[in-house]
C-alpha cells in the first residue's frame, strides 16, 4: 500500500486499523508502533498514543473547545476529528515546518 493512500492508523488492542479513502477499513495484525515504523519518516506522524495520521491528509488543525488542547480534522471522505496528545504536538508542527 502506498503511504499517500493512508489517512489514519488507529490502535485497536494489539493490532491496527488502517483507514484509507475507501469505505472498508483494513486490519493489520501488527501494533501501531510496528506498523508506523514501516512507513517513511514523514509519511505518517503519531499524534496520540492511539493514532498516527498522514499529514498530507489533514484539512485543519485547531484548538479544542477547552482552549487548552488541540485536535485535527482529516480530509474527506474520512472527515474524522482526532485528538492530539500534548506530548505529540511538537512532532506534528515539525512536519509542517512550524518549529
Amino acid at each position: 500500500m502506498e503511504p499517500a493512500e493512508v489517512f489514519l492508523l488507529e490502535a485497536d488492542k494489539d493490532r491496527t486499523i488502517v483507514r484509507t479513502r475507501g469505505r472498508r477499513n483494513l486490519k493489520d495484525l501488527r501494533s501501531l508502533g510496528e506498523l508506523l515504523a514501516r512507513f517513511p519518516e514523514t509519511a505518517m506522524v503519531q499524534v496520540h498514543r492511539s493514532y498516527a495520521i498522514n499529514p498530507d491528509r489533514v484539512s485543519e488543525v485547531r484548538r479544542r473547545e477547552n482552549g487548552r488542547d488541540w485536535e485535527l480534522k482529516l480530509e474527506p471522505p474520512v472527515n474524522r476529528v482526532i485528538p492530539i496528545g500534548r506530548s505529540h504536538l511538537a512532532a506534528l508542527w515539525a512536519v509542517y515546518g512550524e518549529l
